[in-house]
């Protein structure tokens, strides 16, 4: 969970850093497939559109982790839709899923688009410096140039807001993900982005609200 929490927060400061609007990457469209290696093995695939405003995220994986003499195995295939700020994640083992509006999504996007580009520097390095992280500089992955830092046991290839590549080693837990598939700025059907129809979903807003 930290892994995911603190790579979402340099996918958005590297996406804030790359544009003057405030949207989530600084491509408009395109296609993304991953291989986990680690503690968890599988695919994940990302399609996008509207600079991220449309997002389309599908897992296909099966996780192993030893603990205490103890192992733990967990088969995931979960599909996560957003469009602005509605969301649809399906659990297609099971059929289930949840749906619901990220709180406060309009007053964080007028934040950042009022947001300097010095300010937008000062927010990223108060970031860095909250986690104890550090850039690295920049390297070529898949042909682009990456801004590379580590953080938190996790390393991580950013490309104009978009995660390329990560190794992360936390407790004893290793998890990788790396591009295997890379298209940007494509045609992507507008059904890509509409909710699995066979899923029961539940309402979650009262939740989401309490965690926000």
């Amino acid at each position: 969970m930290k892994k995911l929490v603190v790579l979402f927060i340099l996918s958005i400061s590297f996406s804030l850093g790359a544009q003057e609007k405030a949207d989530r990457v600084a491509v408009k469209s395109g296609c993304i497939t991953y291989e986990l290696t680690g503690s968890t093995k599988g695919t994940k695939t990302i399609w996008w559109d509207s600079y991220g405003d449309k997002s389309y995220e599908e897992i296909k994986s099966t996780s192993e982790i030893k603990m205490f003499g103890m192992v733990n195995k967990e088969e995931v295939h979960t599909v996560t839709i957003m469009i602005g700020d509605k969301f649809w994640s399906a659990n297609l083992l099971d059929n289930t899923g949840q749906k619901g509006t990220m709180p406060y999504y309009d007053a964080a996007k007028e934040i950042a688009e009022d947001m300097s580009d010095e300010e937008v520097r000062q927010l990223e390095q108060q970031l860095m410096d909250a986690l104890g992280g550090e850039k690295l500089g920049s390297e070529t992955f898949m042909g682009r140039k990456c801004e590379v830092m580590k953080i938190m046991g996790a390393k991580a290839w950013v490309y104009k807001g978009l995660l390329l590549k990560s190794e992360a080693r936390i407790m004893g837990i290793e998890a990788n993900e790396i591009a295997t598939l890379f298209k940007e700025n494509m045609s992507v059907p507008a059904s890509k982005f509409e909710p699995l129809s066979n899923i029961n979903y539940e309402e979650v807003d009262q939740l989401q609200g309490g965690m926000f």
